[in-house]
């Protein structure tokens, strides 16, 4: 005898199942340790997750109380975790990063801080006025990087990678064939360019859009027209933390993957809401964070970082500038386990909806 189901009745189960998943997904995060997490932090746009999180009270939700510690430069937060002042940060890849953990580094990168991808990439590649008039108006001309000044935060920094391979694939050798200058933060380097003491630089936006309001120099392209989907940033979780406190590690990749999926659809809609909450955290005027968008900076739906361009960046600042002396590997560099439980986690059960 066939059996027949009532389409109302089985509505409402499927409801009733979907409430008792979250319910349970919910009771789950209740029940986890409440642990305490310090996260070194840089006030910038691209940090707008985070803020997002706090402000929508998210790490609340999943058993976290999140200590925030302000850093002007991510490289000076990544001391503060080496020495146990926190417990993770965000950090470029960097030559300082590769040479550590070729060392045997206390951290492992665990979840994506952003990508370079086309149409929301958060670098541009700013070149003088003087620069701009000789012809160099497109990032497929560097060949014409030769003997120029190019100014960079630091040796082996993100900056360093994405104008060495605009040079690499002009046949040039970033190493011998580009004049490069370090040291500078970026509004020093926005400074000497106005001066007429650099040629190149690679600065984010929004201050890259204010070089340009400025007549400093001109914008001729991004960083993901150099190298598309470049790795910018990744999470760096002290290697202490994350074996005593897995679940606390997986809660925070909820958050951030949960909270960076707003934040990206906010930079493509230039929502009055996050951009009010951006504001607050970094006391940028909204209207130069709405100017910037959709170019935030572009987060992986499911927190996972670009492992590809990671190991890219290794070889390029290893082979390429010399500047990382030993061996690196996926295995010493990575640990994904928090990202790829977070993703599955808030597939079955979002604890923040």
């Amino acid at each position: 005898m066939p059996i027949t189901i009532n389409r109302r009745k089985a509505l409402g189960g499927a409801a009733a199942f979907g409430l008792a998943t979250s319910l349970s997904g919910l009771r789950a995060s209740a029940q986890e340790p409440r642990v305490k997490i310090r996260i070194g932090l840089v006030p910038l746009i691209s940090s707008g997750p985070i803020f997002i999180a706090q402000a929508k009270k998210f790490f609340e939700k999943v058993n976290l109380d999140a200590e925030l510690k302000f850093f002007a430069d991510g490289a000076l937060a990544m001391p503060a975790l080496v020495a146990g002042e926190l417990d993770l940060t965000a950090s470029t890849l960097n030559a300082g990063v590769f040479n550590t953990v070729a060392k045997g580094a206390p951290f492992k990168l665990i979840l994506d801080r952003g990508i370079e991808k086309p149409g929301f990439g958060s670098m541009s590649v700013v070149a003088s006025n003087a620069m701009v008039e000789a012809g160099f108006t497109s990032v497929d001309k560097g060949a014409m990087l030769k003997g120029k000044r190019i100014a960079i935060q630091a040796p082996g920094s993100i900056d360093q990678y994405l104008i060495g391979r605009m040079a690499q694939k002009a046949g040039l050798d970033p190493r011998t064939d580009l004049n490069w200058s370090s040291g500078m933060p970026y509004p020093e380097i926005v400074k000497i360019m106005g001066a007429g003491q650099a040629d190149v630089a690679q600065i984010p936006v929004p201050l890259a859009f204010l070089a340009e309001k400025n007549k400093v120099g001109k914008i001729i392209g991004t960083g993901a027209d150099v190298e598309p989907n470049t790795q910018l940033a990744c999470w760096v979780m002290s290697s202490k933390f994350l074996s005593e406190n897995k679940s606390a590690a997986i809660r925070f990749a909820m958050v951030h993957t949960h909270a960076s999926r707003i934040f990206t659809k906010a930079a493509a809609s230039k929502d009055a809401e996050v951009v009010k909450i951006i504001a607050e955290a970094t006391r940028l005027p909204p209207p130069l964070i709405e100017s910037a968008a959709p170019r935030w900076t572009w987060f992986d739906e499911n927190g996972a970082p670009n492992v590809q361009s990671v190991m890219a960046q290794y070889k390029f600042l290893s082979d390429s500038m010399k500047l990382v002396t030993g061996k690196v590997t996926e295995e010493m560099l990575f640990d994904l386990t928090p990202a790829k439980e977070a993703a599955a986690r808030l597939r079955t059960a979002n604890p923040f909806t």
